[in-house]
């Protein structure tokens, strides 16, 4: 074990013991996070798509592109942090956990600010480009200027929770977000139907909800995990710290942002084909979005179980835990497909009474959800190779299958076959982001990791 400066009490040790139980039951508690994480998109949806309005409920679809490429990027560098903590831990160094998590604490309070502010500022012309409706372009730009109030907290959070996970203890976000989901159920039901303020009121209880758990976090780190905590004013950046995380993080978050931007260059596409489609579209996603939990659950926790292992040099323990973690992913996908697919009526009903939004969001799933196999394969080999540290090639996989392959395509297809059509572009896009993946893969330079911990980290 390279640089150890302590023990590993804190979190879960992924180094030693059966691979697959360890992976599951650290993804389980994520699952369950992912779970009550996604109820912040379904409320919204229920409550506004059945309280407010179709056109309500499309001006969230419509704004999430926009509010996604301005804050992914910072979440893709927390996301580098957690993979540095995780070697760290399996290398027994807290003492250098506790600097990362500092120095990426003083970087989001940094970055947040100015993006903020540049965000409210480009609404409009977001909106603009994206060729919205007149009659979602306002219900949009209002709840986009809201939600980026909660830039900073969302940032922060995200930062505290990945750091935690690093450390092997998927239970604590969990019952973070348990609270703030929670929370954020109550207040968008008294906000937007209550009070009423519409979608107004369901911004602010995003925004609320959001502060609450990056506020908890932060008392968590401090309480429980004593070891690594930080004085919350005590801004310091180390450069080694930020430039490791950054080595990881940028290429994560380049490859976010310029996702979300595949994303702004289709919306004009869905919208062009009116409220209705857009409407049915958001509703689908919502519905498909708890299908794909699972995959990216395991996906985070072989991301952990990867740094970790080979924090500690145990690369004999990777081929074990992939393998295993690969099956059950698909499975899991396959069986949860057979579930939503029979239901897929009822589920759309969920989000609203108009059947013309119900066939849109149907002529979604039909034809996304049969092929999430494929989507998972390519996920779980993402998840891979960023735990050991290894971000560029995954950002060119995914880059590649969005802009060469996902973006023509649904061009294409909605031109020649129509607007329901478009959505084979997703299997498109998989399949050929996994061709980059696996060859990748099977060369084995991913293994090498990410730290050296005789290099010096400045308290």
């Amino acid at each position: 074990m390279r640089g150890n400066k302590g023990d590993r009490t804190l979190g879960k040790d992924m180094t030693t013991g059966k691979p697959l139980p360890i992976i599951l039951m650290f993804a389980l508690p994520i699952l369950a996070g992912n779970i009550f994480q996604q109820l912040y998109t379904v409320v919204d949806g229920i409550v506004v798509g059945r309280h407010v309005s179709t056109e309500a409920l499309a001006a969230v679809g419509v704004g999430f592109p926009v509010t996604y490429m301005l804050t992914s990027f910072f979440l893709g560098i927390g996301l580098g942090s957690s993979v540095l903590i995780s070697q760290y831990y399996g290398a027994g160094n807290l003492d250098k956990i506790r600097v990362v998590l500092r120095t990426m604490h003083t970087f989001t309070v940094i970055v947040s600010i100015p993006l903020t502010v540049l965000a409210i500022l480009s609404t409009e012309m977001f909106l603009g480009l994206l060729r919205a409706p007149d009659d979602v372009f306002e219900p949009a730009k209002l709840y986009m200027i809201i939600y980026y109030v909660g830039m900073l907290p969302q940032l922060g959070y995200n930062v505290n929770a990945g750091a935690i996970q690093g450390m092997g203890d998927s239970k604590t976000p969990l019952y973070i977000l348990i609270v703030s989901s929670l929370l954020h159920v109550v207040l968008a039901y008294a906000f937007a139907v209550v009070m009423p303020w519409g979608i107004a009121g369901v911004a602010w209880s995003t925004v609320i909800s959001q502060a609450v758990s990056w506020g908890i976090s932060v008392a968590v780190i401090k309480r429980k995990y004593p070891e690594i905590r930080f004085r919350f004013f005590d801004f310091k950046i180390d450069k080694r710290a930020c430039a490791d995380s950054l080595k990881v993080g940028v290429p994560i978050g380049f490859q976010n942002a310029l996702f979300s931007f595949g994303m702004m260059v289709m919306q004009p596409l869905i919208n062009g084909y009116g409220t209705t489609f857009i409407a049915g579209y958001n509703a689908a996603i919502r519905v498909d979005g708890f299908v794909f939990m699972p995959v990216t659950s395991i996906a985070t926790a072989i991301t952990t179980f990867v740094g970790q292992n080979i924090g500690a040099n145990r690369d004999d323990r990777l081929n074990e835990g992939v393998r295993a973690t690969g099956i059950l992913s698909v499975g899991l996908c396959v069986l949860l497909c057979a579930v939503v697919l029979p239901l897929q009526d009822a589920l759309l009903y969920l989000f609203t009474s108009d059947a013309d939004v119900v066939a849109a969001g149907k002529a979604y799933l039909i034809r996304v959800i049969p092929l999430y196999a494929i989507s998972t394969l390519q996920y779980m080999l993402i998840g891979i190779l960023r735990g050991a540290g290894q971000s560029l090639i995954p950002t060119i996989a995914t880059l590649v299958s969005l802009w060469l392959a996902r973006i023509p395509a649904a061009f294409a297809l909605s031109h020649y076959f129509g607007a329901n059509n478009m959505h084979w572009c997703y299997a498109i896009g998989w399949t050929l982001g996994l061709a980059i993946l696996i060859p990748y893969y099977y060369k084995g330079h991913w293994r090498k990791g990410l730290i050296n911990d005789d290099a010096e980290t400045t308290e």
